[in-house]
């Protein structure tokens, strides 16, 4: 591979601190955690396509375009490569496209969902050159060999790109299935001082076991699809025997349903506790996924939290949406787990059609009654792609300008009072801070920075932005 071929992958700069990730991006004033997908992929571009890589975190650093230009300027990029966000998409492209046209013309590449949903849309902006559609290493591993070689992009499957009078799409790409073939993401390339999960020592690491999740959630966005692909768990074990000698002691898996593929996070617990005593980590899961033996073990491996979508107390919600759990599986797998010891934050939605004060407090006290530990409540979002859009295009118009897109035109500011009632009702309980006391000392610096952002965002009186 010619060393030409310099690739640079940006976390973009934006003036808040947002968290980007393929399944969605939010503001977290408490927390923020490695970029998973462009440490992955660079460890793939450099590893097996040849690439010469860097890598700049401009929301971890806070980093402005012209000071990611400053920084690689001399190195004369030949291609930048960044992930999208969300609602803050069209600042994101026009970051991408000044990062390129500053850096002396390098080709811009972006990927993530919207631009994997959207293709035709985002390829139209001015800032992209070529878009990702689908997981990305395979796509962007085959364009720049088509760089290197002055190949026709149009021979490279996954991708979408403007043509002399219309947007090219190329041949769709299939999923990747092998997931064990691909390198581990590369701690080393970002700085990991500047990282934290709430109330968890740093430096923290971040791994992801699987893509893809097969429930029917109608609101969800997933990683890659429905279709499931997992790692063996000798792979993830060696990955994490990777991250211990590098110091990492505590984890964040980052699978859409950690738990869903029973056996084979119980041998992976078998190994945790047997070969690293001393890791502790955290993941996201379903709560009928999680059993008093499975969570026991769990437990012993070092598991601390587990982050599931309770999303309300009303199962005819749950049932609309597709959720398919019902309360009495909810109190079944949290009680499981906080039994085993490990903690319980809860995701949940406002904002549903019809939702009264009413159903939005019962679900608050429905998470108190639970046990919880911490709760996240966000409106209820209409992505480009989900079960709960279908049939809505024409009312949910994904358009590059929108103000806010992912918001149905129902959804005013009135939705934000229900997230502030949930969070009063949820937190500001004498009983929750009480239990809470001893992580003070433990952890002042977290408990202080989450004081602050929620009592903003409690007192704002129309914010702009959910609180996570």
């Amino acid at each position: 591979m010619n060393s030409a071929i310099r690739v640079l992958l940006v976390n973009l700069p934006h003036h808040e601190r947002v968290q980007r990730r393929w399944v969605a991006s939010y503001y977290a004033p408490n927390f923020l955690i490695p970029p998973l997908e462009l440490m992955g992929l660079a460890s793939y571009l450099r590893d097996v396509v040849g690439a010469e890589v860097a890598l700049t975190d401009a929301i971890a650093e806070d980093l402005s375009v012209e000071d990611v230009v400053a920084r690689h300027r001399d190195q004369a990029p030949s291609v930048v490569i960044a992930l999208a966000g969300f609602r803050i998409l069209n600042e994101d492209l026009a970051a991408l496209g000044a990062l390129r046209d500053q850096l002396g013309g390098a080709v811009s590449v972006i990927f993530g969902y919207l631009p994997t949903q959207a293709p035709e849309v985002v390829a139209q902006h001015p800032g992209v050159d070529f878009v990702v559609r689908g997981e990305p290493e395979h796509t962007i591993g085959g364009l720049i060999d088509a760089l290197r070689t002055g190949a026709a992009p149009q021979s490279v499957d996954g991708l979408a790109f403007r043509g002399s009078d219309r947007v090219v799409l190329t041949p769709s790409r299939p999923r990747l299935e092998e997931l064990d073939l691909l390198p581990y993401p590369d701690h080393d390339l970002v700085d990991l001082s500047l990282y934290n999960e709430s109330f968890v020592p740093r430096p923290i690491g971040v791994v992801t076991t699987a893509r893809g999740c097969p429930f029917a959630c109608s609101f969800c966005v997933r990683a890659y699809g429905r279709k499931l692909a997992c790692r063996s768990w000798q792979n993830i074990a060696q990955e994490l025997m990777t991250l211990r000698r590098k110091g990492i002691r505590n984890v964040r898996f980052l699978d859409d349903t950690f738990t869903v593929e029973r056996s084979r996070v119980v041998n992976l617990c078998r190994f945790v506790e047997a070969a690293l005593p001393d890791l502790r980590w955290t993941c996201l899961t379903r709560l009928d996924r999680i059993d008093p033996e499975l969570a026991q073990a769990m437990a012993r491996a070092g598991c601390r939290r587990i982050y599931a979508g309770v999303e309300s107390a009303n199962e005819d919600r749950l049932e609309a949406w597709g959720k398919g759990i019902t309360r009495a599986q909810i109190e079944a797998g949290v009680a499981a787990a906080r039994n085993a010891g490990i903690e319980v934050s809860g995701f949940f939605i406002v904002g549903a059609p019809g939702e009264t004060l009413e159903e939005a407090t019962a679900s608050a006290d429905f998470a108190a009654s639970l046990g919880l530990d911490w709760v996240i409540a966000t409106r209820l979002q209409y992505w480009p792609g989900t079960r709960l859009t279908a049939g809505r295009e024409g009312a949910i118009e994904f358009e590059l300008d929108g103000a806010e897109p992912g918001l149905a035109p129902e959804q005013d500011a009135s939705l934000y009072a229900l997230e502030k009632r949930f969070y009063r009702r949820f937190y500001l309980r004498p009983g929750w801070a009480v239990r809470r006391l001893g992580r003070v000392a433990r952890a002042p610096r977290d408990t202080v920075a989450g004081a602050i952002g929620l009592a903003r965002y409690l007192a704002a009186p129309t914010p702009t932005r959910d609180f996570i």
